[in-house]
């Protein structure tokens, strides 16, 4: 018998648990067992792979190369030995799950309402729970489990994280239902406005699709960056600003939309969730319901 033929499942899940949370006092806790259990299981993967695997770093414990890369492996044989073990049969009348997606306030708007009201006819027992997206800390909620699925832009998105184009978005420019702007302007009379943007990741006045609007020789007065487009028609309605917000998100009663002769670039919504949940029966369903929702907006 090889050190690898002592691997078990419950040693691959402590591993990844370890590389987790990088304690191992909280690894304890969170399986409810003693650390000196923890600290037994340890030294038996420190003598499988001839590794350290994890060095003492102030409270806690920090990885080794070799731990981080068998992290990655691990992780993908784990998915694929759950897949195997997995039925993909299941009722959606009858699932009871609770599912948390994390998303922008524009996808709160446009997406996750129309898919709230799609599951409370398909599977009425079937729980949702909407975020706001925390861009910063999205890849380890999704590592976690604590977030489920995020609705957002490529973007917003570390390298590691499976996602699936849903649509893409354009923009339109607007203004005040109560301004006498005219609903038509050339795109060189942009200089002549002040400007409002919307940026939930960066709190800036530069705002985005810089090389668009070199190319028409505009230097936006932005005045205002606000997190949100749903606050957006506030702003715009009781002020002289114009601004560009999503096509989807139109009409809106207090907005005026303004014809341009072109737009800057728009963006593509994206599914995002961890790979570690890829071939789940249910995860699967649940990407299949919201594409079908998504592609009735495209």
């Amino acid at each position: 018998m090889t050190e690898l033929d002592k691997l078990d499942v419950k040693q691959m899940r402590l591993l990844l648990l370890l590389l987790e949370k990088q304690s191992i006092s909280r690894v304890a806790e969170s399986l409810n067992v003693s650390q000196q259990a923890v600290s037994l299981q340890l030294k038996s993967l420190r003598a499988i792979f001839n590794n350290q695997l994890f060095v003492r770093h102030g409270r806690g414990i920090a990885p080794t190369p070799k731990a981080l890369s068998l992290g990655k492996m691990l992780e993908g044989v784990l998915n694929v030995l759950e897949g195997a073990v997995r039925t993909d049969d299941f009722d959606p009348e009858e699932v009871e799950r609770t599912i948390v997606i994390s998303s922008t306030d524009y996808a709160q708007q446009v997406v996750t309402t129309a898919l709230f009201c799609h599951f409370r006819k398909i599977a009425p027992n079937l729980k949702l729970i909407i975020k706001d997206l925390e861009i910063e800390t999205l890849t380890e909620s999704l590592t976690k489990g604590t977030v489920d699925f995020a609705i957002t832009i490529p973007d917003f998105l570390d390298s590691n994280i499976p996602y699936k184009r849903l649509y893409n978005e354009s923009y339109r420019l607007v203004t005040s239902a109560k301004s006498t702007l005219s609903a038509h302007i050339k795109i060189q009379e942009l200089n002549n406005h002040n400007h409002l943007i919307v940026s939930p990741a960066r709190a800036n006045l530069r705002g985005s699709s810089t090389e668009w609007f070199k190319k028409y020789q505009v230097e936006r007065n932005i005045v205002a960056s606000i997190p949100s487009f749903k606050i957006m028609s506030e702003y715009v309605h009781d002020s002289d600003v114009v601004a560009f917000i999503p096509k989807r998100m139109l009409p809106d009663p207090k907005l005026k939309e303004i014809q341009l002769p072109d737009y800057p670039p728009g963006f593509s919504v994206v599914l995002a969730w961890h790979q570690k949940t890829a071939n789940d029966p249910f995860y699967k369903w649940v990407v299949e319901q919201i594409t079908l929702i998504c592609s009735k907006l495209d």
